[in-house]
């Protein structure tokens, strides 16, 4: 049973030994090269989208977002269903993103909300997008894994 969701960097993912029970959501931007996860989680998610709010930042400098994707409806499903699914058998999911601070840090709050689990309070860096996008998906799945 899920008691703890941690979120940070790439690079600490990357040193991080694997705890017992516990799986991890490695997500990268579209245009940089995957994670080198060391071996031994229980199981990996991994993700490409972009650091990007179309709610939020949509006009704040145009040529800066040009070309990047937020994430997408697919990625969705499939995040949700594997933060239920592991919600029951880890003890830990790890969420990291390049700089730990906001795409990791969405899905992170998303996860604790839904599991009842502890996230910092007033922590206010995350990806709004992520997170909304995320906690819907997350209480559709965790409902659907709860009557099975």
């Amino acid at each position: 049973m899920l008691e703890r969701v941690l979120f940070l960097s790439q690079p600490r993912a990357e040193a991080l030994r694997p705890p017992r029970r516990s799986a991890i959501i490695s997500i990268t931007d579209r245009d940089r090269p995957s994670a080198n996860l060391r071996s031994g989680w229980d199981d990996v998610l991994r993700l490409p989208f972009d650091d990007f709010d179309p709610v939020t930042w949509p006009e704040e400098d145009e040529d800066f977002y040009e070309g990047m994707e937020e994430i997408d409806a697919y990625q969705m499903v499939e995040l949700a269903e594997f933060c239920a699914a592991n919600a029951r058998r880890c003890r830990r999911i790890v969420v990291h993103c390049r700089y730990g601070q906001s795409r990791s840090a969405g899905v992170a709050k998303a996860l604790a909300q839904v599991a009842g689990l502890w996230f910092p309070p007033g922590y206010a860096d995350h990806n709004t997008f992520v997170y909304r996008v995320s906690l819907r998906a997350m209480q559709r799945a965790f409902a659907r894994h709860a009557g099975r």
